[in-house]
């Protein structure tokens, strides 16, 4: 018995200790952050007095992007920016589809893959991550792992069978929880998921929103991770987390927000100016609660929210109060060139397709090379590849039989505008060289090799075509001289008639 007491009071004493500890790390973590606040200014709380929220929630977050314009830009600009030529995915470079490209562009076209790429990119940038489900035709529940995967993410040998693609669905995180995660650290997939919990919509139930945080009327389903594939933009320190678009701006959308919501509370209010009612200090005031009193109370009211538009006053002098009414632009200004330089984007383009006409050759030129290192960098090997990998693995695509690429639009190809701007420039060119008689000076091959950065085999083409139409125009003279002459001699007289003595002579 002894023994019994002795082993239940260390139990008690050991979950005592947890909780001290507990208790240790989070005065730690409260006085590091509030020492923070002093480094940064010791006299005030600039968060709080301005109200910026100190923890930001994937509910806030998702609040932005629902009802503030900017904020839906703001995490969409890249992803539509990036998915606006859509990639190839290409087996070899001959003419002819291979059957594993073959399969892919009718699977593609069948289930608009492309399409839920572009969604579960713009969804994955609301919150730290996004998944993109994949229902396949295995019979099974969504919480069972689908066959011809192990359990370090490897396709199993020997396994494959062929299946179909049913569905694709995409989840911000605002509805997505990670339920547990792989914690053998000999497993390649160590520290990502292996279970999620997901938050269907039912389309009979309206979305209900209370305050700050948004009430999910859908039901929880348990997804295995074979089952998903997880996509997190802005990867820093984890391979799960990923750093929300909005995260480093969010208190310039937060100004923003208050610019543009007190703006419209400051013209709506300064539409009806105010009145100030002054008695006469001989005059007796109504009683309160009087019928001379209700009557009067009345009165005001129906001017001030009715169409009446007169006052019958007695004793009373009515004084027009002058409303104060600022331009807001400047401030608007000011946040969404902040905005633009956080994200590292033209303002111009920011703007929109507009604007982005507009923008400097070297700004269009600079985000082009932005959006194709995103494309080859980001999209390629973190959301294309490894959607095509899985569906390779499960038999829903045929195994390529040699490595296949996937090959976005050049950024850099000119339009057809910029090629005939460049081609008028040349013709200019061309005709103030020929017409100025530079040639003299400049042989042709120098002047296309130095100034026009023409190459030895466009130099070569155009100099022999050159000669060619000379060779041609001169054969042509010496035809028409030959028939003319030839038309002399036909006629009456020949050479003779029309001469004088001495020129027969």
């Amino acid at each position: 018995m002894k023994i019994k007491k002795k082993e239940t009071s260390d139990a008690v004493l050991n979950e005592t200790d947890k909780q001290v500890i507990r208790d240790m790390v989070l005065n730690a973590s409260l006085s590091r952050s509030a020492l923070l606040s002093n480094l940064i200014d010791p006299r005030r709380d600039i968060d709080n007095e301005c109200g910026y929220p100190k923890e930001l929630t994937v509910e806030q977050y998702q609040l932005m992007y629902d009802r503030e314009g900017i904020a839906t830009r703001v995490v969409s600009l890249f992803p539509e920016e990036s998915w606006a030529d859509e990639p190839q995915v290409v087996e070899d470079e001959k003419m002819e589809d291979t059957e594993f490209e073959k399969a892919w562009k009718d699977l593609e076209q069948e289930r608009n893959l492309n399409a839920f790429m572009l969604r579960v990119d713009r969804l994955s940038g609301i919150g730290r991550f996004g998944v993109l489900l994949l229902g396949f035709d295995d019979g099974k529940t969504l919480d069972k792992p689908v066959e011809g995967i192990d359990d370090n993410g490897m396709p199993k040998e020997g396994s494959r069978a062929e299946r179909q693609l049913l569905f694709l669905r995409a989840f911000s995180e605002s509805v997505v929880k990670i339920k547990s995660v792989e914690k053998n650290m000999q497993n390649p997939r160590y520290g990502k998921p292996l279970m999620y919990s997901i938050a269907f919509e039912d389309a009979d139930k309206p979305k209900a929103s209370t305050g700050e945080t948004q009430i999910d009327t859908g039901k929880e389903v348990l997804v295995h991770w074979t089952r998903v594939i997880h996509v997190a933009d802005n990867r820093d320190c984890s391979e799960v987390y990923g750093v929300p678009r909005m995260q480093c701006l969010f208190n310039r959308l937060y100004d923003l927000r208050k610019i543009c919501g007190g703006s419209g509370e400051m013209f709506w209010k300064g539409g009806f100016p105010g009145y100030a009612f002054e008695m006469d200090p001989q005059a007796q005031a109504p009683v309160a609660g009087s019928d001379e009193d209700s009557a009067l109370t009345e009165q005001i009211t129906s001017y001030a929210n009715g169409l009446q538009r007169y006052l019958r006053l007695q004793g009373i002098t009515v004084n027009s109060l002058n409303p104060q009414v600022a331009e807001p632009k400047a401030h608007v200004d000011v946040q969404l060139e902040m905005i633009a330089i956080a994200l590292g984007v033209p303002k111009r383009i920011f703007m929109g397709s507009e604007q982005a006409k507009l923008a400097a050759e070297e700004d269009a030129r600079n985000w082009n090379k932005r959006i194709a290192r995103r494309q080859n960098k980001y999209l390629s090997p973190y959301l294309i590849r490894p959607l095509i990998d899985r569906l390779i693995a499960v038999g829903v695509l045929p195994e390529p039989k040699n490595p296949y690429d996937v090959i976005w639009p050049d950024l850099a190809q000119p339009s057809e505008m910029d090629k005939a701007n460049v081609l008028k420039a040349r013709v200019e060119a061309f005709s103030k060289y020929v017409g100025g008689s530079v040639d003299m000076l400049i042989p042709p091959e120098v002047f296309f090799k130095m100034f026009m950065e023409l190459d030895e085999a466009e130099i070569k083409e155009i100099v022999d075509a050159a000669k060619k139409r000379m060779d041609e125009f001169e054969e042509e003279q010496r035809e028409l001289q030959k028939a003319v002459s030839e038309e002399e001699r036909q006629q009456p007289g020949g050479d003779q008639e029309g001469m004088t003595e001495e020129q027969k002579m």
